[in-house]
């Protein structure tokens, strides 16, 4: 599952994208072959077999890691509250079902891109609370959820290792087009020749907000993204999807049945 964004009108505040928070439930948890820490490292998955990270998509300035005394000597409470702006129908159930569960969490360093991993199994993870949904200060709807651990003397680590999601929707060669599912990554494939990619299709007012990701494959012939009014580049540079690059967009509403897919991040 992956939490993304919408305002309450159907169109997207990208002024405030995005900041990534991985998570995983605690139920979803090797808890009995949980990795010890090296040097102040985990660098193995922590997921039991065929379970994967969750994602939540985040103001920026609201991933601050905060850790307080606990009421034990040497413990710490850490406390972990993205603010999410605007909801669409999935995220909004998806906040309903995760209100109240316990997980583990994963932020990455938006400066260094060094990921870091908090709530361990022994301080019962962090638990989950909606603690403020509806219309926020600026107008638009959205929520809070505070994630908050168990005292421990070591409340989160670094981590290198793998974040694990669902398996990409792979692309056929030479496609121009193609069609979205429920997948968050989409594979592209190597061409025979020139490709460019024109559109993705199917897209309706239930899929704004949603961000994808797609991975080049491109080795001889990789599939171009050109700036259009489909695809809105950062500084209008083109993207090349060569093997392994990756370029993440939000889908966006531009009329009453136009959309528009907002570059959001790209490696």
């Amino acid at each position: 599952m992956i939490l993304n964004l919408v305002n309450q009108e159907g169109r997207l505040k990208v002024s405030s994208i995005k900041f990534r928070l991985y998570f995983a439930l605690l139920s979803d948890i090797d808890v009995d072959n949980f990795p010890k820490a090296v040097n102040a490292t985990i660098s193995s998955n922590i997921l039991l077999p065929g379970k994967t990270h969750h994602i939540i998509d985040a103001k920026t300035d609201s991933i601050n890691p905060s850790g307080a005394a606990g009421e034990s000597q040497g413990n710490i409470v850490l406390t972990i509250a993205p603010q999410i702006e605007g909801l669409s129908k999935s995220a909004l159930d998806f906040i309903y079902q995760l209100n109240g569960e316990r997980i583990i969490a994963f932020w990455e360093d938006c400066t260094t891109r060094q990921l870091f991993i908090a709530g361990s199994p022994c301080s019962g993870g962090l638990l989950v609370s909606a603690t403020n949904l509806g219309k926020m200060d600026d107008g638009f709807y959205g929520a809070i959820l505070t994630m908050t651990g168990g005292q421990c003397p070591e409340p989160f680590y670094f981590y290198d290792g793998p974040i694990l999601l669902d398996a990409p929707q792979v692309i056929s060669a030479n496609a121009t087009t193609f069609a979205i599912t429920d997948k968050y990554q989409y594979q592209l494939s190597d061409n025979t020749a020139e490709t460019v990619l024109a559109d993705i299709t199917g897209i309706t007012d239930d899929h704004v907000g949603r961000i994808i990701e797609l991975i080049g494959g491109g080795v001889n012939f990789p599939t171009t993204i050109n700036p259009t009014v489909k695809f809105i580049l950062r500084n209008g540079i083109a993207w090349t999807g060569i093997q392994g690059s990756k370029i993440s967009f939000q889908i966006t509403k531009t009329g009453t049945a136009s959309y528009a897919f907002f570059e959001v991040a790209r490696s």
